[in-house]
């Protein structure tokens, strides 16, 4: 089969794009063709985008989109209206955790276009009740996460080295963070904390923590999605404080690295995460509810690496092999 993969792609960042990388990789394992089509461009390109798309998809039997939220909602728009010029078979994945008040605030826009797919794909049950209410048909396949046991290192103790792999957006509410941070140095003064990430809030979250005058604190810049396990083996626990999400890849990574998952309990989150199980939830914006957790990660070292081993056997079921079936089927062929 001939797969085109379309997306706003951009090479190297994670997030969609990351996803969209191991899922050709797999596919190209299994014997199939699988290419990638980008509709990230500038406004005057974006107008050739249908002619072009339409150029390229004519070669392939499947086209299948990835897309979420506001200009993240192209790839769909594109997608769909080629794919069904061309009669090709259609499949969508739904990827954003802002999904519930996108979906109402344009619901005629996303029914248009997500009634007219062969099949739409989410990630959790967190947006298989966004697409109930809306009444659109969907499969639920989560994220996929290559596993290699290389990248696990088991923790006897827990070490006060925070770490956290969100881009510094403000949606990420990365702030929430820095405020956890400065409590926690309080009661645990050799604590660390490592920035993984760039973007619009860059500059605001240094200033921050000059303004806090926060020590051990440490910005890495945009580190390639092949180098995030260098730094994940750095630290002990991530922390992910963002104020809506779907399924962050970065956590299920942290997972499989053996870190411990401290998260705020938002979106898609709790249906990866079991709370006091396989991490830690909190509370949206809560850095008190935060610095908490982060004191008693590291205090009740015991408790924290049992949380470590269970959920490392829980990303077990975002392996490839778990998933391939389930996704073959929307492709309308089997493995």
């Amino acid at each position: 089969m001939n797969i085109l993969l379309v997306c706003n792609y951009k090479p190297g960042v994670g997030g969609i794009s990351g996803q969209v990388e191991i899922l050709q990789r797999k596919l190209r394992e299994e014997g199939h063709t699988a290419d990638i089509f980008s509709t990230k461009a500038s406004v005057l390109k974006r107008l050739l985008l249908l002619r072009k798309l339409r150029k390229v998809a004519r070669k392939h039997d499947v086209l299948h989109i990835h897309c979420c939220s506001g200009w993240g909602f192209l790839p769909a728009v594109v997608g769909v209206t080629v794919g069904r010029q061309l009669k090709k078979r259609v499949v969508l994945t739904y990827h954003g955790g802002g999904g519930e008040r996108f979906f109402d605030k344009h619901t005629r826009l996303v029914k248009h276009y997500l009634i007219r797919t062969d099949a739409n794909i989410v990630l959790s049950g967190f947006l298989a009740k966004v697409f109930d209410n809306h009444h659109l048909p969907y499969a639920i396949i989560p994220n996929i996460i290559e596993l290699d046991e290389s990248h696990f290192r088991e923790r006897t103790s827990i070490q006060p080295n925070f770490i956290c792999v969100r881009a510094h957006e403000p949606l990420y509410n990365i702030p929430c963070i820095l405020r956890a941070f400065q409590k926690v140095l309080t009661e645990i003064p050799e604590a660390t904390l490592t920035l993984v990430g760039s973007g619009s809030e860059h500059e605001v979250l240094m200033a921050i923590v000059k303004e806090m005058e926060l020590k051990n604190v440490s910005f890495t810049g945009r580190v390639d999605n092949k180098e995030i396990y260098q730094y994940l083996d750095m630290a002990d626990i991530i922390l992910s404080s963002p104020k809506v999400d779907n399924m962050p890849v970065s956590l299920l990574e942290a997972m499989n690295a053996g870190l411990l998952v401290i998260s705020s309990d938002v979106g898609g989150v709790p249906y990866m995460i079991e709370d006091n199980k396989t991490g830690y939830l909190f509370p949206s914006d809560d850095s008190d509810a935060l610095a908490s957790l982060m004191i008693q990660a590291v205090q009740q070292p015991s408790e924290s690496t049992s949380i470590i081993r269970n959920a490392h056997q829980a990303v077990d079921a975002y392996r490839w092999e778990n998933i391939k079936d389930k996704l073959f089927h929307t492709y309308g062929f089997s493995s």
